[in-house]
């Protein structure tokens, strides 16, 4: 029996007042994610072996306790200091995602966030409604860590 699916896509953009190279630095170091991205714990192949690229692979559990979805992502290009995309091949989460970084000045960076998530209907249903508010939050909350 085929699964029902369907497709959303998701795009979400902030400001941040920082050099593109500091921005990189703090957006690929999977680890700290978690200390930016709404109830979202991060672990990654480079853990291990401090390198990300191409093939790095990247688990992220996002919720409250074991209440939540995994998802499991390989990068699947990397241009450093501008852009990384991943494809979500878990379970339940398919698609891509895709980080993108651009100069607006010496010392501001311009961050958008784009998903392309391909799930079952039900579990898209549920999730839908709070990923771009928690993804909003999320971006604002990284941008202001570079104010601190």
């Amino acid at each position: 029996m085929k699964r029902k699916s369907r497709i959303a896509d998701f795009r979400a953009s902030v400001m941040v007042p920082a050099p593109i190279s500091e921005v990189w630095e703090k957006l690929v170091d999977w680890k700290s994610q978690g200390d930016w991205m709404a109830l979202t714990k991060v672990t990654s192949s480079a853990d291990v072996d401090g390198l990300s690229g191409v093939g790095t692979t990247i688990s992220a559990f996002t919720g409250i306790r074991r209440i939540g979805i995994w998802d499991e992502m390989k990068i699947s290009a990397w241009s450093p200091e501008t852009f990384c995309a991943v494809d979500h091949l878990g379970r339940w989460i398919k698609g891509i995602g895709e980080f993108r970084l651009t100069v607006v000045d010496q010392n501001r960076t311009r961050f958008d966030w784009y998903e392309r998530i391909d799930a079952p209907t039900v579990i898209l249903a549920l999730i839908k409604p709070g990923v771009l508010i928690a993804v909003n939050y999320s971006l604002a909350k990284f941008a202001r860590g570079f104010s601190d």
